[in-house]
């Protein structure tokens, strides 16, 4: 490779300076993790022919290959800014890692003075340490504001200056908001790899600041880009601030190098579609290490499968064959990466999340979202292999927890900016990559208990269903209806009068009418006969044949993204009593593929569907995706709806979307209460999904609903959903976590 070629010319062999002695012990001296222990182990790192190396005391420089995975400063309630991790979830965190065979964490900025505590009392008390990859975090905002990166440079010094100081504990931070703060004194030094700056730059500043400032490169003590255009020239100089502030300081040098992303890279991608996932390239190859910087500097890549289109488009990527004989556009891609880059290459960021939603299609199906658990574990194990057989440093997993603050470009209109730390949105793929999950307190198992169902909301029915004498008639009677919520979900139980065998969904199917906007009562779809409050209504029909619908006036997909969808919007505006619309998530907006001109509609998919399995996490037959449970053993039914279904911006508060056809996206409205009507009916026969009722000799042609209802009108269970200002909740490990583990532990049983 061309990067072997490299790494002779600059020297990386020769000695490293230290990279600091670690003193260990509490910060009142009695033994933990602050100042007054004894000295720690000396380790020096450098990055090697093929990745990094470290060396203890005087021993020779081994091999680390990265194994590891990006730790967030979020949790449930608490926005990133507020540093709100205590010392408590460092430590749990820190030993599951370790259980995983995680070497390596990476953080984007300064954490609390409790991550680094943490780390040093974790490293003080096992053989194998967990090694840091330390960055400094600039906004995007602040970065796109600014234009020319180059304005930035004292902000951005200064962050790198505190992110020394802080792993050598040898600073105390002042309040600022929306960063850490606090007396930094425990030394993890000994156990920071290397530093990762920036972000993923946005392409509209890689080309101010090129055509700002003039080409002249950079030479500094420690790194240089004798021939880079201006923002590589930029970057280097940066690194070598940091690294001539951590020399002069503490006499220690440790790799550095910058964040980069595909967007960015400095191939040439012909397929890709958007101009600016391929306007500008930030090579890392352009910043080279200095005969006094021997530790050396890598390239630092997030690499996911599903985005930029290119990596769907690329005939090349798309027909590679890996190392297993299968297409693989990824492991295509990253061996490209790779062949084109002198530097080692580390994959900092990859990973698939397991949120009920999508965002993104990937052509060989490692897709933005719509993964179970054990879906995401095997995605991950997958990629992590094409990353280490791709000849790179290793890879970093994102990410450690799901993160609830965060959004996704196709559902971020439809929630509260300033409330999503608060609930679970389970559809946003965003929130979903982490191997760790955050489950509601107070959730239902969704496995047909009925003991988490004891203090939910119930109605019995007020008279006795429709004797129909088809053999069904147990299964057609209601017995009770029970409503609960949590922070991510509506749930409702049916409890019917004998499931013995399970339903026979040729014979019964069950609606459930909810309503959030006192809209009055609505014809119901299905030719069922009546009407009830809905702008939602759920149909059970069996796997495959059940879904939500929802009122089209009430569709924020048709306002949003109808006009791509080729929908017409008038319906939606003033539909036909009776309608009822399918629900749908976009995940492309169409576009066209350079080179074959090939055009690639609109494409969406339908939402609504739901899917039938157990949702119990201790279930040996445990499905994260499961809206719908169904249990013979306890004659019932169980349903969870994520709030986003349901048009809710923020649960916490009870706020729902408003009259956005009108009023906009953003004109949220309180609601006190949601209407929740069921019934059941027997399909008819012959229609395309069997969801038709069938026409029945009574007032209705619903066999039975609850609480009841006359003359056509059913009558609702008025459900208050409770509100919180943190949200309660529960941390558990993903299945996807046994399966990072397995592959973690297979690479570091080979040595490498």
């Amino acid at each position: 490779m061309r990067r072997r070629r490299f790494l002779g010319r600059v020297g990386v062999a020769g000695a490293v300076g230290t990279a600091g002695c670690g003193l260990r012990g509490d910060a009142d001296g009695s033994g933990g993790d602050g100042p007054g222990a004894g000295e720690g182990p000396d380790r020096r790192f450098r990055v090697g022919d093929d990745g990094f190396e470290v060396a203890v005391d005087d021993g020779e420089f081994v091999p680390v290959s990265v194994r590891g995975v990006n730790l967030g400063m979020a949790k449930p309630g608490r926005f990133p800014g507020e540093a709100a991790i205590t010392r408590a979830e460092y430590d749990r965190w820190l030993g599951m890692m370790g259980e995983l065979r995680v070497n390596v964490v990476r953080v984007y900025t300064v954490h609390p003075p409790a991550f680094y505590r943490a780390l040093a009392a974790y490293n003080r008390s096992h053989a194998e340490p967990i090694y840091v990859l330390h960055g400094n975090w600039i906004g995007e905002e602040t970065l796109r504001e600014a234009g020319d990166a180059s304005s930035l440079s004292a902000e951005f010094d200064r962050s790198m200056r505190q992110v020394v100081d802080a792993v050598h504990g040898a600073t105390t931070i002042e309040p600022e908001p929306g960063y850490a703060s606090g007396t930094y004194d425990a030394d993890v030094s000994d156990a920071v790899l290397g530093y990762v700056v920036g972000i993923e730059w946005p392409p509209a500043v890689v080309r101010e600041t090129n055509r700002t400032n003039d080409a002249t490169g950079y030479d500094g003590e420690f790194l240089a880009a004798p021939d880079a255009p201006p923002f590589e020239a930029w970057l280097a100089a940066r690194l070598d601030a940091a690294v001539a502030y951590e020399a002069s300081e503490y006499d220690a040098r440790r790799p550095a190098a910058f964040t980069n992303w595909v967007t960015t890279d400095p191939l040439e991608h012909p397929y890709e579609p958007f101009v600016n996932e391929d306007a500008v390239s930030v090579d890392p190859d352009a910043v080279v290490a200095t005969d006094a910087y021997d530790a050396g500097t890598f390239a630092a890549y997030h690499v996911y499968p599903y985005y930029p289109p290119l990596l769907n488009e690329t005939p090349e990527y798309v027909n590679y064959v890996d190392h297993r004989g299968e297409p693989n556009s990824y492991a295509g891609y990253l061996n490209d990466l790779v062949d084109a880059t002198d530097h080692p290459l580390l994959v900092a960021e990859f990973g698939v999340p397991s949120s009920r939603g999508i965002a993104q299609r990937d052509v060989h199906g490692r897709d933005q979202g719509r993964h179970t658990e054990a879906e995401q574990g095997e995605i991950l194990a997958a990629m992590y292999e094409d990353i280490r057989e791709a000849d790179t440093a290793g890879g970093v997993v994102f990410s450690w927890h799901d993160e609830w603050f965060k959004r996704t470009w196709n559902l971020a209109p439809f929630s509260d900016p300033n409330r999503r730390p608060f609930w679970s949105n389970v559809q946003t793929p965003e929130q979903r990559f982490g191997l760790l999950a955050f489950d509601p307190a107070d959730a239902v198992p969704l496995d047909g208990s009925p003991g988490a169902w004891a203090d939910a909301t119930a109605a019995t029915p007020d008279r006795d269903p429709l004797r129909l004498g088809d053999g069904a008639d147990a299964a057609h009677e209601l017995t009770a209806v029970r409503v609960a919520s949590d922070a991510a979900y509506l749930n409702v139980r049916l409890e019917l009068a004998d499931l013995d065998g399970g339903p026979d969904w040729d014979a019964t199917n069950y609606l459930l009418a909810l309503g959030t906007t006192d809209s009055g009562a609505r014809p119901l779809p299905y030719e069922a006969g009546a009407a009830a409050p809905a702008d939602f209504v759920v149909r059970l029909g069996g796997p495959d044949r059940s879904r939500v619908t929802v009122h089209p006036r009430y569709d924020a997909f048709a306002y949003e993204y109808g006009a791509g969808a080729g929908l017409d919007l008038d319906r939606y505006r003033d539909p036909e009593p009776g309608e009822f619309a399918p629900l749908r998530l976009v995940i492309n907006r169409g576009y066209t593929v350079p080179v074959t001109d090939e055009y690639v509609p609109f494409e969406s998919v339908e939402t609504g569907r739901l899917r039938y399995g157990n949702g119990n996490p201790e279930s040996p037959d445990y499905d994260s995706l499961a809206d719908v449970h169904v249990s013979p053993s306890n004659d019932a039914i169980e349903v969870r709806l994520p709030w986003a279904l349901l048009n809710v911006a923020d649960p916490s508060r009870r706020r729902r979307l408003g009259d956005f056809w009108t009023e906009g996206l953003d004109a949220y409205e309180t609601f006190e209460s949601i209407d929740v009507a069921a019934a059941s009916y027997v399909p008819a026969d012959g229609t395309a999904d069997g969801g038709t009722a069938r026409p029945l000799d009574a007032a209705t042609n619903l066999a039975h609903a609850v609480p009841g209802g006359s003359d056509g009108a059913l009558r609702s269970l008025e459900f208050v959903p409770p509100t919180w200002d943190r949200p309660a909740y529960t941390e558990r490990l993903k299945e996807s976590a046994d399966a990072v583990a397995d592959v973690f532990d297979r690479y570091a049983r080979r040595g490498d």
